[in-house]
């Protein structure tokens, strides 16, 4: 059982570990970079002819940052859809959980998969607790996606999904971007994670729609997210809490659908 924790906690992050104190972000940018900018719609790409879409997954230039993926949604090609977008643990695959995350996700809208700023070589990357960059990393990517296929991708009120890392970069980065991400999942959530956006998370707390918390029961991140949900029940902020006995830091992928599809569809249904 020794050998098993060491290696649950190998993946985690070092703030994520319970009783493990909270890291700062590396200091990487200067004040003027300090808020990743919102973006704003765009008439003209809703007058040019849109790309078909297809099957499967695909690889969505992001410059400046490595390459995205995505999967379009089931359904209608021509209507606006919702875009939820997945930001991967450190070390993880991006193009492998977009696929995963796939059975589940496409049924309500766009997939979007970025890749962290830091590659780690065999299709690995990570966001190096850099939330400012990594939010630029991520709005870059929506925004790429929205000048592929123009109105089709939703600007505003998307789903924002985190976990472990990603976890980390989306409590910073939904608060600071609530117009386009006012509906949030964080797997293995940290209350800690917040220290830097604590007063903007009380001064958004009426755009915020929904939050949905999901840590595994054997996870060492359990605790943190059971004071994330008290810190957001007490803003007022509409959350839900699952901690499901039998889990670890990570949910087998062969789960997903039964664990995640009605959170997201919870998720999606706020007006």
């Amino acid at each position: 059982m020794s050998d098993l924790l060491s290696r649950i906690a190998a993946l985690s992050l070092p703030f994520v570990a319970a009783g493990a104190l909270l890291a700062k972000p590396q200091a990487v940018a200067a004040k003027s970079a300090r808020e990743p900018a919102t973006l704003a719609p765009s008439s003209s790409a809703a007058m040019r002819v849109e790309p078909e879409v297809k099957l499967g997954p695909q690889e969505l230039a992001n410059p400046g940052f490595p390459p995205a993926y995505f999967y379009a949604p089931r359904g209608s090609k021509k209507a606006m859809k919702p875009v939820i977008v997945y930001l991967h643990g450190r070390g993880g695959n991006p193009q492998e959980d977009c696929r995963a995350w796939a059975k589940v996700a496409t049924e309500f809208g766009w997939l979007l998969c970025p890749a962290g700023q830091q590659p780690r070589g065999g299709g690995e990357y990570a966001w190096n607790n850099d939330y400012v960059n990594a939010s630029k990393d991520v709005m870059g990517a929506l925004s790429e996606l929205r000048k592929k296929f123009g109105r089709r991708v939703q600007l505003r009120g998307n789903v924002l999904v985190g976990f472990s890392e990603g976890a980390y970069v989306a409590q910073n980065l939904g608060p600071r971007n609530v117009e386009t991400f006012n509906r949030w999942m964080i797997i293995a959530a940290c209350d800690r994670y917040w220290a830097s956006a604590q007063q903007l998370l009380h001064d958004e707390k009426k755009k915020i729609k929904r939050v949905f918390l999901w840590t595994g029961e054997l996870d060492g991140a359990a605790p943190e997210t059971e004071a994330a949900f008290k810190h957001l029940t007490a803003e007022g902020i509409r959350v839900k809490m699952a901690i499901p006995k039998g889990f670890w830091h990570a949910i087998p992928v062969e789960t997903m659908s039964q664990n995640y599809r009605k959170v997201l569809r919870w998720l999606v249904a706020a007006r």
